[in-house]
């Protein structure tokens, strides 16, 4: 099993406690492209904080390929970080003072990659994601979709085993919303990478083949979603 959670729970106190995870129980194994779907409130980003190891937990487990992840320091967090997951966000995430092949080489900089492999990898992947034209330009020169394809490609280049997605098409319009989708159901189902898709929306939800309910930091139904297609947004538009 790639991810145990056991009775998780976590509460901040900001003047008076909130208890934001209440005994969660989940497991997702290698290769499965999962979604953890919410409203506003109900855990689903601090749930993928703690995923990601952005965030602690007060007690229960979190095992990551059967290593219990607990009280690690910044640099060991750090390195499970930089060697397993790899992050996609609504706002993208990107530097603005930097360009796509800029952008999408920043992970292999902080691993040590030297220069002129990192660019090579860098383009190779924009290539794959349609952007090697787009390789030099800049955030605010791009829409929502390249930026977001940026995202992913960054996301991508360090061969993460794990993709944590939040709110992935937050910010695009539905028909660059199924775009991304699709892009992230083709790296599952060819490369095997293990996806978990944070969202409000029961579009996105329905392009992934597992969808975990979660409501006021308790997770209720676990739906294996054999029908999942990226037309659940209305539209069926493909990739090129």
């Amino acid at each position: 099993m790639l991810i145990e959670l056991k009775d998780l729970n976590k509460t901040y106190d900001n003047g008076q406690p909130l208890h934001v995870l209440k005994g969660i129980d989940l497991n997702i194994d290698k290769g499965e492209f999962v979604s953890i779907m919410g409203a506003s409130g109900s855990g689903k980003s601090t749930l993928l904080n703690i995923l990601g190891i952005l965030d602690n937990y007060d007690d229960g487990e979190y095992r990551l390929a059967g290593k219990l992840i607990k009280n690690l320091t910044e640099r060991q967090a750090a390195e499970y970080r930089n060697r397993m997951i790899g992050f996609i966000f609504q706002s993208f995430n990107l530097i603005s003072f930097k360009n796509a092949v800029e952008n999408v080489e920043l992970p292999l900089f902080y691993q040590g990659v030297g220069r002129k492999q990192r660019h090579a990898m860098a383009m190779e992947y924009l290539e794959r994601l349609g952007l090697k034209d787009w390789a030099h330009h800049y955030p605010n020169e791009m829409s929502g979709g390249q930026k977001q394809r940026v995202a992913i490609a960054r996301a991508l280049i360090t061969h993460p085993e794990i993709i944590l997605a939040d709110e992935p098409t937050g910010a695009l319009d539905s028909k660059t919303s199924v775009e991304v989708m699709d892009l992230l159901g083709q790296l599952n189902r060819e490369e095997g990478v293990t996806i978990i898709v944070v969202t409000h929306e029961s579009g996105v939800a329905n392009c992934t083949n597992k969808i975990v309910h979660i409501k006021d930091g308790v997770i209720g139904q676990i739906e294996d979603n054999l029908m999942h297609n990226s037309s659940a947004f209305g539209t069926n538009t493909i990739m090129k």
